[in-house]
């Protein structure tokens, strides 16, 4: 096909095949030959050549090629047909890859004169494509008949669906990753800049090798030792007590005055005696 191709650019196609009648002028046709010629022993490898190198005309070397690389045998045939009817794709495939590898094997067999119709075509690639692309299928049957499915169109529907695809999962793949990210600075966020996860769990911790200086124990400082309350709140009893708690008694021995005095809280009693002397001066 590319050769055809190549020829047709330089208006020497025609020198392939017999001479047509309306080519009169021999010089004319010698140029386009000439050409067609040339072109052909540019194309062909090295080890190519030899197979041509006998061959005089543009006609002569073409046919020879048809018969070395295009030759219309049966086992040809079945070999390209079993390909083209057995052709799948798999769901991580390129489809316009997918797509050219059977506009190859259509225009292969045609070139072996065997013709694939349309609509057999539009079959070909709907039967092709992976089980994930069914509701593509059922949406264009159900819509139009097959009959009148126009290859091209399919293709373009096929690749649409594909294009589809690819966009929904950058943007499932966008998403996941802001998700993580979110995740990511909610952490460290908790942490705070000093990594750690919990202020107060870190405050806990250090404060096992705390000493209070009140009772010497670990693990408190004196404003929170247990010591301190228990004697406030014995001087909260002792400032409490009931006056009726109290009890004096006075003596005279005729010498000396003394007092003796007795102290009770409640709760707890306490005994005090206390002797007050006079000189009796006065």
């Amino acid at each position: 096909m590319k050769m055809r191709a190549i020829l047709m650019k330089d208006n020497c196609l025609l020198a392939i095949g017999d001479r047509p009648t309306e080519i009169t002028d021999d010089n004319k046709w010698k140029e386009m030959e000439g050409n067609a010629v040339a072109n052909l022993h540019l194309a062909l490898a090295d080890g190519v050549l030899s197979s041509i190198a006998e061959k005089k005309t543009a006609k002569e070397i073409w046919d020879t090629m048809t018969k070395l690389y295009e030759a219309k045998s049966l086992h040809n045939k079945i070999f390209l047909k079993r390909r083209l009817y057995t052709l799948r794709t798999a769901e991580s495939s390129s489809m316009i890859y997918h797509i050219n590898t059977m506009n190859t094997l259509f225009s292969q067999l045609t070139e072996l004169g065997y013709k694939i119709e349309e609509n057999e075509r539009v079959e070909l690639l709907l039967q092709s494509l992976p089980d994930s692309y069914d509701q593509l299928i059922i949406n264009l049957t159900n819509n139009i008949l097959v009959e009148y499915l126009v290859f091209n169109d399919v293709a373009v529907a096929v690749l649409e669906e594909e294009s589809r695809r690819k966009n929904k999962e950058d943007r499932s793949k966008g998403s996941q990753q802001a998700e993580a990210l979110t995740m990511t600075r909610g952490r460290s966020t908790e942490r705070g800049p000093s990594g750690s996860h919990n202020h107060g769990r870190s405050k806990s911790r250090s404060r096992k090798n705390v000493k209070c200086y009140g009772c010497g124990k670990k693990g408190h400082v004196k404003s929170e030792c247990w010591h301190n309350k228990n004697k406030s709140g014995d001087n909260r009893a002792l400032e409490s007590s009931s006056s009726q708690g109290c009890v004096a008694s006075t003596s005279n021995d005729g010498e000396v005055l003394y007092s003796e005095g007795n102290t009770a809280a409640e709760g707890r009693k306490w005994f005090a005696d206390v002797w007050l002397l006079d000189s009796a001066a006065t």
